[in-house]
């Protein structure tokens, strides 16, 4: 007779969901009401009968579970969390130099983070405070110059009218002119050109929507009307201040505003609240661009789609920028006839970081130094981890005991987990505490380096940061630690052994090794970095940058110029004066086309950098000529004369240029003298063709030789003689070596921040090495007294001590030198012009890293050597 069965899952069911304390009566009962059924009714209707009765029981009475006689507590309850806090506060008062040595570390180590976060988060924030910041676009050119793009900001300014006509992804146009242009306005009260005050301002020219684009808020004057009319103007609320003694006394009232030789009475009809210090916009002025259509015939509006003036889209709300980029790539050859010139647009609050295009394409910019910081604030962080880490493992067999006794009463290893990550995460919580007030006491010298107003705000974004930076330190600093003391066996800890795992060996000299690469970088990078900025500044330009002063030719100054000039060399201390159309230090950009030889340059395949200048500018800034001479008064002809620099020359294929006519901008000019290259770019650049024309009448700024030791003195007497030649207007004046100084403050920046991380990251290596150091020594106190009984010499037992941590660092070093040689590279790869980078830089800086780790260990291994050795074998 086969053997009949209750359904298998309702006998699952049961036993998944009844209570222990029922199932097996529940189940009997059922099995024998199944079997007589069977008897009865037949198999199906048994099992059918069965499972029906089985789901009845699925109630809560019968499913409820009873209570463990000793019930579990949450790892996460307030009970365990304060006994972790609190068992971790006593061990680290315990255990006072573990304690020192973690918390000098993590705080170091917080506080680079903390001070790179804040500096990431201001360079990160310019330019992003506009209301239309998503919609806010810069139209920008890609120009073919030969083989290659080169990518420029200035475009027509015919595009402001064209592009909303035209584009229906355009709700509005802002155009202005270049800043660069203008070093410094005149502005004086009421028009008085004698006896008024006047100041100086930082100023533009900019259309009428500039303030419907731009989040520049008006404390004073309404938004649609204070550009309308170019007989007006809109000043910030600190000139309105200076001038008037408030924004609101500024309102209609007269100022005159010069440049130049042009100069316009104007009434105040809007006051704007000073532009913060993360724009890349700076006035302190801002004149109708209907105005500087006053000053040259074609003023802002030829029709080309090339230009230099800068030209901003806000976009509809929706509008697609990707299709405006497409229709844009070919508007300039379909409305302007320029197949050269291929237009598109950039997030306007993209400029100031990914401001670098190479080849037409985004190339970085200021944003490679945001992510050269962000990885060393990561990697320094990283160091004071390691420490926590290596030193938690290092005192393993101090807490084996610990661990034995806690498991042997009933303590998981999540249990165990937990407590020592709160022990990771109390130690962070209080170094974090204390690295913000470190931070708070430093950071106005902070400031002072560079050159920023950052503040401590703890606004909802910093303390969301904190949290991130507290919860990562904690558990990346506790978690090997945590899992490595968790897994020990309590049978074997509590007898006092404890093995030591080729993996958890390899892994503790792993971090060590990986310490001391990134400090061998540090050292390499830094020395580097200084010695490439030594180069730049020992490196000859090409001119003398030295005690030469210039300053905006205004007023009388602009419109007679000789005579200015000739009355500014009897200035006594001056040794020359000219004038030159720009500064000679120059930004890198398109050169406009235009120049001709011989049938040749026909597509501008060579740009040329022009310079209008005055007589003497060459002799003025020592530029030595290499053939011909130099423009004089006692050539008549010299009107069309032109000297070129020697790259030109090469470039164009001259063999003999002396005399050579060409045509520069549709002008027949000769060739009188060839200058001997200059570098007219920063060192980042090549030398590119150049060209002095003299054009004495474009001219605008006066550059001033002076002699040496007498520049506070001379400068005083210019300023004397310019008052006194060109009363009513500002003189403001720089000198050219800032300039060239300029040029190279990204760089400067770098090497001091990195300066100081580095002695930082090396100083986090090095309190680490130092508690590895001690405890190497304790854990080997026994093996060192059997060897000095044996005859071992205190030398020899340094050596011994000594000999694992050099090898680790000889390890790293041998890592570290190809890492700093690619990085170190790559960096250099940004200038033309660089220094040598030769062996000796990475043998010295392993050598210091190796004397560092001596000087590190040496106290611990000589004092493990002194010891007496009947002290530690006496237990024995």
């Amino acid at each position: 007779m086969p053997e009949h069965r209750p359904p298998r899952w309702a006998d699952y069911l049961l036993e998944k969901f009844v209570n222990p304390r029922f199932l097996e009566d529940i189940q009997g009962n059922l099995e024998e009401i199944f079997l007589r059924r069977v008897q009865e009714a037949g198999p199906a209707q048994a099992r059918r009968e069965y499972a029906w009765a089985a789901m009845r029981h699925l109630t809560p009475y019968f499913t409820k579970k009873s209570p463990r006689p000793y019930p579990t507590v949450s790892n996460l309850s307030p009970a365990m969390l304060h006994h972790y806090f609190t068992y971790a506060w006593r061990h680290f008062a315990k255990n006072r130099q573990f304690t020192f040595l973690n918390a000098v570390g993590l705080t170091t180590g917080l506080i680079c983070t903390l001070l790179i976060y804040l500096w990431i988060t201001d360079e990160r924030t310019f330019d992003k405070f506009h209301d239309k910041d998503a919609r806010l676009y810069q139209v920008m050119v890609h120009e073919k110059g030969g083989d290659r793009l080169v990518t420029s900001e200035g475009t027509g300014g015919i595009l402001r009218v064209f592009l909303p006509r035209d584009m229906p992804e355009v709700e509005m146009a802002v155009c202005t002119t270049p800043p660069v242009w203008f070093q410094k306005f005149s502005l004086s009260l009421g028009g008085q050109a004698h006896g008024g005050r006047t100041v100086s301002a930082a100023g533009n020219f900019v259309s009428s929507d500039y303030f419907k684009a731009f989040s520049f808020p008006l404390i004073q004057g309404n938004a649609q009307s204070v550009l309308t009319d170019k007989n007006t103007v809109v000043i910030s609320e600190r000139m309105a201040s200076r001038l008037f003694g408030s924004p609101e006394k500024a309102m209609n009232q007269l100022v005159e505003w010069k440049w130049q030789a042009f100069s316009r009475q104007c009434q105040v009809t809007g006051v704007f609240r000073d532009q913060p210090r993360n724009s890349s916009e700076q006035s302190e002025l801002l004149i109708p661009l209907s105005a500087w259509d006053d000053i040259l015939p074609q003023g802002s509006m030829p029709n080309t789609a090339t230009g230099p003036f800068h030209n901003y889209l806000v976009l509809r709300p929706g509008a697609d920028a990707h299709l405006l980029e497409a229709k844009l790539a070919g508007y300039a050859k379909k409305h302007f006839n320029d197949p050269n010139a291929t237009l598109f647009i950039r997030k306007y609050s993209d400029k100031y970081l990914y401001g670098t295009y190479e080849n037409g394409v985004q190339s970085g910019g200021r944003i490679e130094y945001v992510k050269l910081f962000g990885a060393i604030a990561v990697f320094i962080l990283l160091i004071a981890c390691i420490n926590f880490m290596n030193l938690s493992t290092a005192k393993a067999s101090v807490r084996v005991k610990e661990v034995g006794v806690k498991k042997a009463l009933g303590a998981g290893r999540l249990t165990l987990v937990f407590q020592f990550l709160g022990e990771s995460i109390l130690m962070s919580f209080v170094t974090l505490l204390i690295a913000l007030g470190v931070v708070w006491l430093i950071l106005p010298y902070f400031n002072t380096l560079t050159n920023k107003q950052l503040t401590l705000h703890f606004g909802g974004q910093f303390i969301a940061a904190l949290a991130v930076i507290l919860l990562l330190t904690g558990l990346l600093s506790g978690s090997y630690p945590a899992l490595y003391l968790s897994r020990f066996n309590p049978a074997l800890t509590l007898k006092g052994k404890l093995l030591h795992g080729m993996g958890e060996l390899w892994v503790r000299k792993g971090l060590v090794v990986f310490q001391f690469a990134v400090s061998v970088i540090f050292i390499i990078s830094v020395v580097v970095v200084y010695k490439q900025i030594d180069y730049v500044q020992a490196k000859n330009p090409g001119y003398e940058k030295d005690n030469i002063v210039y300053f905006e030719m205004e007023g009388r100054a602009a419109t007679q110029t000789d005579a200015f000039l000739a009355g500014l060399k009897t200035v006594p201390g001056v040794v020359n004066a000219s004038s030159i159309q720009q500064k000679i230090v120059l930004p890198a950009f398109m050169p406009s086309a235009g120049v001709r030889w011989d049938g040749k340059n026909e597509k501008d395949e060579i740009r040329f950098y022009k310079m209008p200048v005055n007589y003497g500018l060459t002799e003025t800034l020592g530029i030595p000529m290499v053939a011909g001479r130099s423009f004089s008064k006692d050539f008549g002809s010299d009107s069309t004369a032109v000297i070129l620099n020697e790259t030109a020359i090469r470039q164009m294929g001259i063999t003999d240029p002396i005399g050579k006519q060409i045509m520069v901008d549709g002008r027949k000019t000769r060739i009188v003298g060839v200058a001997r290259d200059f570098h007219f770019n920063s060192l980042h650049e090549i030398i590119k063709p150049f060209i002095f024309k003299l054009s004495p009448q474009e001219t605008m700024l006066a550059t001033v030789k002076i002699q040496a030791g007498e520049v506070p003195a001379t400068v005083a007497r210019i300023q004397a003689f310019y008052a006194s030649f060109n009363p009513g207007y500002a003189f403001d004046y720089d000198f050219l070596d800032r300039d060239y100084q300029i040029q190279y403050a990204s760089e400067k920046l770098v090497a001091q921040l990195a300066r100081y991380f580095a002695v930082l990251a090396i100083l986090i290596s090095c309190l680490g090495l130092f508690g590895l150091a001690a405890f190497t020594a304790e854990r080997r106190r026994k093996e060192i007294g059997v060897r000095k009984v044996l005859g071992a010499t205190t030398g020899s037992v340094v050596a011994m001590l000594s000999r694992e941590f050099l090898v680790l660092v000889a390890v790293a070093i041998a890592i570290g030198c190809p890492l700093a040689w690619w990085l170190t590279h790559r960096w250099l790869d940004h200038f033309a012009y660089r220094a040598t980078i030769g062996a000796g830089i990475f043998a010295g800086a392993g050598l210091v890293t190796i004397v560092i780790t001596l000087a590190t260990i040496s106290f611990q291994s000589v004092r493990a050597a002194l010891t007496n050795p009947t002290q530690s074998l006496k237990s024995e």
